[in-house]
């Protein structure tokens, strides 16, 4: 693009490649130096920085202002990469002299190359950007600069629809399988795309459609059906093309559950109890409702059943004969499986009893007592009957307790004796055994004592020996008058130690005095033991209600009655019986803890609305006292409740309305200051009511100034 030539201006051109097939024109400069052109291939050289025109003002001083001109913006659209500038100057040069014309190119894009020198820039393929060019004009003393710009634009394109692409087109999933991801990055287009857009035109009802704004759709949370989705993408030039992808969700597929109801199992009487299991049982989704019944096969049977709706089954107060049990499973989605186990009673195979009446014994004079143990007998079933009696030797002994498993012979002479221990079972199998004891005449020695935590023997060369001892607690109980015997037998021992003196005399006066100490160390466990009172007399409880009560309690704790560990059964007065227990933490563990047991129980024994244990609970404590008090005070080991200390008391709220648990959780001082504050209160509110001035709504209207309303005017004056 050019300007047109004036006369009598003086112009230069300048051309960048080749000509643009009439893109540019410009007119024939008047006068117009030849041009200089330079031939493609040469290597572009960087453009020489203008020289600033300050620094070009002080080396040419007193120049002449020339005015120049290099035309309009120039535009060129590719492929087209030629220009032609020309430049006019004003006024043009004398006739005999010209102007020298140096172009410079300012700024190009980065990617250009070629440069301008002279009148003439080299050849260059042009490329899409902003070009600017100085040109400076010398002559006659005269000088001059003009600019102009080169814009070059990008070559026309002929746009084509975008291509929507999605992989895959179909695919197919299972359930549990919900989520899966569809892939449209493979789109294509002769630009670029700028959008895409997921649109799900057909699918199962659901709260919200699937939408996208993504290359690639992410789907979860899928419920089965057949799903249709659109993917739309839009070019650079907002044309658009659409294709569709097709899912399919299929329901997961649930199978039958597998019942198993575990081995025929073979039990021998006296045990009546055994423990079926259901847990093998199986099913492609969990859990599983277990159901436990008796077989119409044996319907006339009797039997205890506890837990007939978990996987384990336990069964108590069994007969002899064949059970069958039948375990039902069924899943989530209804569908059950039955499976049968069989469970044979035989009758018990008895035997005869074993008795054992001990080993041989030798006593030597003065002593004439021992003792008769038969405690090691035994029997397949259970021993009913002890019996002593003398089967050989001198007449005149005396047997204590004969009828018991262990037996105490006194009176014995020199001689040997002969004592039969006859036992008999539950079956009336008896058997018998006979120990032989031997007393043999005391060698002369003076009297001396031996004492020791479980036995003494004391010895002198003659009879008639005493023997004391001193007792230093009272707590204990001698039994069966031990204390005057070689032998003592002590019951109700508590903690602490024991010491006893024993003391022998022989007939002769002459004594001997020995020393013993017992310890009696703590229970481990006695703060995990639980208390529970019965109103039911201790006589009235038979071993077959207490077997029950264990397995309620056993119920309502959430655990086996084997794990219940009974420590001591007794009369807690005349109408109510204690039972002492703890709870086995299983297999090489603690038990549990005693103040949860009794808590636990409690709060089970208030929720039921009926009487669950066969016997009504009076009582559920632990065995020692472990209330803390709320920190503030002790607990009373007779009473079972909190002493507070000074200035706290007990909140008497949570005792009557909550878990009924002992306290000390309010401040005597707090208690009276908001009791004060609350009776000041009423007290003010109640003086407020009744010294409020009564209020009155009155009622009036304006009547009218009548003759009637004078007369009485005048009678009130």
């Amino acid at each position: 693009v050019a300007l047109p030539p004036t006369s009598p201006k003086s112009s230069s051109s300048s051309s960048l490649g080749q000509s643009a097939n009439g893109s540019t024109e410009a007119a024939p400069p008047p006068v117009a130096p030849r041009p200089r052109r330079c031939r493609r291939g040469r290597p572009p050289r960087s453009p020489r920085p203008p020289t600033p025109r300050r620094a070009r003002r002080r080396t040419l001083p007193r120049l002449r202002e020339l005015a120049v001109s290099a035309g309009q913006s120039v535009e060129v659209i590719l492929p087209n990469n030629e220009v032609e500038l020309n430049a006019f100057v004003v006024p043009a040069a004398k006739t005999g002299s010209k102007y020298l014309f140096d172009w410079h190119l300012i700024t190009h894009p980065k990617d250009s190359s070629g440069e301008m020198e002279g009148e003439v820039q080299q050849d260059a393929e042009l490329t899409v950007g902003l070009y600017e060019f100085e040109v400076i004009v010398d002559g006659d003393g005269a000088r001059g600069e003009g600019y102009v710009n080169v814009t070059v634009k990008p070559e026309p394109r002929v746009n084509k629809p975008p291509v929507a692409v999605v992989s895959p087109t179909f695919q197919e999933i299972t359930l549990p399988t919900s989520s899966t991801v569809i892939d449209g990055s493979q789109s294509s287009d002769d630009d670029k795309l700028v959008a895409w857009r997921w649109e799900e035109v057909k699918g199962p009802l659901r709260d919200e459609k699937v939408t996208g704004n993504t290359p690639i759709l992410t789907l979860s949370r899928l419920v089965p059906g057949s799903y249709t989705f659109i993917l739309t993408v839009t070019d650079s030039d907002g044309v658009q093309n659409s294709t569709q992808a097709t899912l399919l969700v299929n329901k997961a597929t649930d199978y039958k559950p597998v019942a198993n109801a575990g081995p025929n199992q073979v039990i021998t009487l006296p045990r009546n109890s055994v423990t079926l299991y259901g847990n093998e049982s199986t099913d492609d989704h969990e859990p599983l409702n277990y159901e436990w019944s008796l077989s119409p096969l044996s319907k006339a049977k009797v039997v205890e059943m506890q837990g007939v709706r978990t996987p384990t089954l336990q069964l108590s107060a069994m007969q002899e004969g064949d059970y069958t049990f039948k375990l039902k499973v069924s899943d989530s989605s209804g569908q059950q499986d039955v499976a049968l186990v069989t469970v044979i009673v035989q009758p018990e195979n008895n035997k005869a009893p074993v008795a054992a009446a001990g080993p041989e014994k030798e006593l030597t004079l003065p002593v004439d007592r021992t003792v008769l143990d038969g405690s090691k007998s035994s029997d397949d079933q259970k021993i009913t009957t002890f019996h002593w009696k003398q089967s050989s030797g001198p007449d005149g002994v005396k047997i204590e307790n004969a009828e018991g498993a262990v037996a105490t012979v006194t009176g014995l002479q020199v001689g040997t004796y002969g004592f039969t221990l006859t036992v008999t079972d539950d079956r009336d199998l008896q058997s018998s055994d006979t120990v032989s004891v031997i007393v043999r005449e005391g060698v002369c020695v003076c009297a001396c004592a031996c004492a020791c935590a479980r036995a003494c023997v004391s010895t002198d060369d003659k009879g008639g020996v005493s023997i004391t001892e001193d007792r230093l607690f009272f707590l204990q109980h001698v039994l069966n008058g031990s204390d005057h015997q070689p032998v003592l037998f002590l019951g109700n021992l508590v903690e602490g130690k024991y010491t006893f003196t024993l003391t022998v005399t022989d007939s002769k006066g002459q004594t001997s005095t020995d020393r013993g100490v017992l310890e009696v160390k703590p229970d481990v466990w006695a703060r995990e033991e639980v208390e529970l009172v019965l109103e039911v007399a201790v006589s009235m409880v038979t071993q077959r209600q207490r077997d029950m009560l264990l397995r309620q309690v056993g119920v309502l704790l959430g655990v086996l009655d084997s794990d219940i560990i009974v420590r001591d059964v007794g009369a807690f007065n005349e109408r109510s019986t204690r039972l002492v227990f703890l709870v086995s933490g299983g297999p090489g563990r603690p038990p549990l803890s005693g103040h949860s047991v009794a808590t636990g129980l409690r709060n089970k024994l208030r929720k039921q609305k009926t009487e669950f244990l066969i016997f009504k609970a009076h009582r559920v404590d632990t065995v020692i006292c472990q209330l803390n008090c709320s920190g503030h005070g002790a607990c009373d080991a007779f009473t079972r409740s909190c002493v507070c200390q000074p200035f706290w008391m007990e909140n008497f709220v949570r005792t009557q309305l909550g878990d009924g648990e002992s306290n000390c959780e309010w401040s005597v001082l707090y208690v009276t200051i908001a009791s004060f504050m609350i009776v000041v209160a009423i007290a003010t509110i109640t003086w407020g009511m009744y010294n409020r001035p009564d209020r009155y709504i009155k009622h009036f209207m304006m009547l009218p100034y009548t003759d009637q309303y004078r007369t009485i005017q005048k009678k009130s004056l």
